[in-house]
């Protein structure tokens, strides 16, 4: 298991890093402008040749399963997910879901990426809170699961209102991530996530191909 802290990492110091010999796995960010730039950004080069799709999931959720339901679903195709509590059960607000048990983590499962012309997801970020039981900001963990059987964890120590990461191999892709608590008393913490952006590299020729059976662009929202 790789155990990366995060960081803020600037164009510069990346760039630094490659040509000190090492390309590290996944990338982090703390601005969503630089996320979504990342994927294009001659100086990072990460998918030469490669056009960036995203997808943004507000969490519109709303009905009777908005409180205690056992999992919530969204996206299409690449992007579809699925959430899902370690214990007890999932809340919504409408723009955000919680775990409503302190101390449990959210787990979020992508889609399979076999025989998807645009491969899977890539790139993952958005606000992800964690807190105490007053409400105040504790600090949490990002684990996250590659398709490589890779797992990477990201410590967030700081309140951040966006926390996003691209993987910088485009065979591999992201298969689940983890939102969770940390510390010795990480039993009475809650997290929650409020907007989910997540991004996918295809090969190029696969946008063509989508695009003439209409595909490209689709967002699938529930009522």
């Amino acid at each position: 298991m790789k155990n990366l802290a995060l960081a803020a990492l600037s164009a510069a110091a990346l760039v630094a890093s490659a040509n000190a010999g090492y390309v590290p796995d996944v990338i982090s960010f703390t601005s969503l402008a630089e996320w979504q730039a990342a994927p294009s950004d001659p100086e990072l080069n990460l998918y030469p040749g490669r056009t960036a799709q995203f997808y943004t999931e507000d969490f519109n959720i709303s009905g009777p399963q908005s409180f205690g339901a056992s999992s919530f679903s969204g996206g299409s195709g690449w992007s579809a997910w699925t959430a899902t509590s370690s214990s007890g059960s999932l809340g919504s607000t409408g723009t955000s879901i919680y775990a409503t048990r302190a101390g449990s983590s959210i787990d979020f499962t992508f889609a399979e990426p076999t025989s998807m012309p645009l491969g899977g997801v890539r790139g993952i970020g958005g606000g992800f809170g964690f807190v105490d039981t007053f409400g105040n900001f504790v600090a949490g963990k990002i684990w996250l699961k590659l398709s490589t059987g890779d797992s990477i964890i990201k410590t967030i120590t700081s309140p951040q209102a966006f926390v996003g990461f691209w993987v910088a191999d485009p065979d591999q892709v992201i298969t689940s991530i983890r939102v969770q608590p940390l510390g010795t008393t990480a039993a009475s913490f809650f997290v929650n996530a409020d907007t989910m952006y997540m991004g996918t590299v295809p090969a190029p020729g696969a946008i063509a191909i989508l695009g003439a059976v209409g595909l490209v662009g689709s967002r699938r929202r529930r009522d």
